[in-house]
């Protein structure tokens, strides 16, 4: 992908100067990029930084109540995929440090750890997060110190209020992904409405109390929704534990009427709303999907003998998938994995996102660094490096879609949960689509 990011930043820089030589003309018509570096763009990398070191920052709960949600397996491949790096040559010579540390999920953790790790000299451009609250809290933070956050807590009004901030999404936030789960379901209504639902779709949506929970009923998804026809209830919430009580937000949702549910929780919380509905025998009444998390190893695991209750499930899949063995990034960390020698539990989508992101991040320092040499890399240019080059493929996993005024991906693939001869899937049903845009009004 280097080289990649290095044709496409070559090329804007060729057009820019091709536009400023030509004048006005037929000029309008092209791409203009504006502040775009003249002269070669390939030059400071080859210099070599032997003996540098780049520090890859990423905050997460390693312990506490929800640090099973993504568990050791994302830690496993951060450090496999920088140990390649590494002894491949690590960044232009310069050495790869994981920086890695416990929050807990806690957000005022997550701002004491930020506010730590900004004092480093040098100090960070890039950092990692893993949770709505600390996309959330750091959201202000990082736009006024420019310092790009890559964020899986896929809330719309961190990454979209400001319109110019630097909270990068890996997903669509989560509205955008409820509007389409919304048309998709719409659309295929007649295939895939549970037996006597009738025309109309009734959505109820269940979620986590919090930020997380909430963030698919956003003003603007209902509004999408309403535009529709589809009536979507009150969002029903339960506390992110064990031993929450599923059973009534679930019954609420069924008593008034609820052929739908969407399931906004991940891991044990969405296990637990599979287990409920199938022990109360809504499971074949409602059509039941997920937020593109639930579609995960973990909720199989955590049903353990009962996995075959997820079957049917449908939900967003902006990921390729360990089964997509045909995709590079895939092939990488399937072979990582298997050296690794690691449980067929952890599986899952963080070890292969977290895996693959580190290569995608190496690949927009290094062209960060041709572009404007080592000494001048900080979050603005590296931000500037990214929007040059958009869309950037992460191995061909993902895209960051960063031009404009985008700070998450727009696109998903639709899944569902099966049965196939190696076992219980989650299995690609509709191939890359666009999802509907429910992007906050800019403040």
């Amino acid at each position: 992908m280097r080289k990649k990011l290095l044709l496409v930043l070559s090329i804007l820089v060729l057009a820019s100067l091709v536009l400023g030589a030509c004048g006005d003309g037929d000029a309008t018509d092209a791409p203009v990029v504006t502040d775009a570096p003249e002269g070669p763009a390939v030059t400071h990398c080859d210099d070599g930084l032997d003996g540098e070191t780049i520090k890859y920052y990423y905050q997460a709960g390693l312990t506490g109540p929800l640090s099973t949600i993504l568990g050791t397996t994302f830690v496993n491949a951060l450090n496999d995929a920088i140990a390649e790096v590494n002894a491949d040559g690590g960044v232009c010579g310069a050495t790869v440090e994981l920086v890695l540390t416990d929050t807990q999920y806690d957000p005022e953790q997550e701002v004491v750890i930020y506010q730590t790790n900004r004092e480093d000299t040098p100090p960070p451009f890039v950092f990692n997060t893993a949770g709505s609250g600390a996309t959330i809290a750091l959201s202000p933070l990082v736009n006024e110190d420019h310092i790009v956050n890559y964020a899986a807590g896929l809330n719309a009004q961190a990454a979209y209020v400001p319109r110019d901030g630097f909270t990068i999404l890996v997903a669509p936030i989560y509205s955008d992904q409820f509007a389409g789960f919304l048309k998709w379901s719409q659309d295929n209504w007649a295939d895939v409405k549970p037996e006597g639902a009738g025309d109309d779709m009734v959505v109820g949506v269940i979620g986590w109390e919090g930020p997380f929970g909430a963030g698919a009923t956003t003003p603007e998804a209902l509004a999408y929704a309403d535009s529709l026809g589809i009536t979507v209830l009150d969002l029903e919430t339960f506390p992110a534990a064990a031993e929450a009580d599923v059973i009534t937000p679930l019954q609420s949702l069924a008593l008034q009427g609820a052929n739908v549910i969407y399931i906004q929780s991940l891991g044990f919380g969405t296990a637990q709303v599979i287990g409920t509905l199938q022990g109360m025998e809504l499971w074949s009444s409602m059509h039941v999907g997920s937020v593109n998390w639930g579609m995960n190893q973990d909720v199989l695991t955590v049903l353990g003998d009962s996995a075959g209750a997820a079957i049917g499930m449908y939900g967003l899949m902006p990921f390729a998938w360990w089964n997509d063995t045909d995709v590079p990034g895939v092939a990488q960390a399937r072979a990582a994995f298997e050296a690794g020698g690691y449980p067929e539990a952890d599986r899952g989508v963080s070890f292969l996102t977290a895996y693959v992101g580190v290569f995608a991040w190496v690949e927009t320092v290094e062209a960060t660094i041709d572009r404007v040499g080592f000494e001048n890399l900080t979050g603005d240019t590296f931000f500037e490096t990214l929007q040059l080059a958009s869309p950037v493929s992460v191995l061909g996993v993902w895209e960051y879609d960063v031009s404009g005024e985008l700070r998450a991906p727009t696109f998903s693939q639709m899944g569902q949960v099966q049965l196939t001869d190696s076992g219980i899937e989650f299995v690609v049903i509709e191939e890359w689509f666009e999802l509907p845009d429910t992007k906050p009004a800019a403040e």
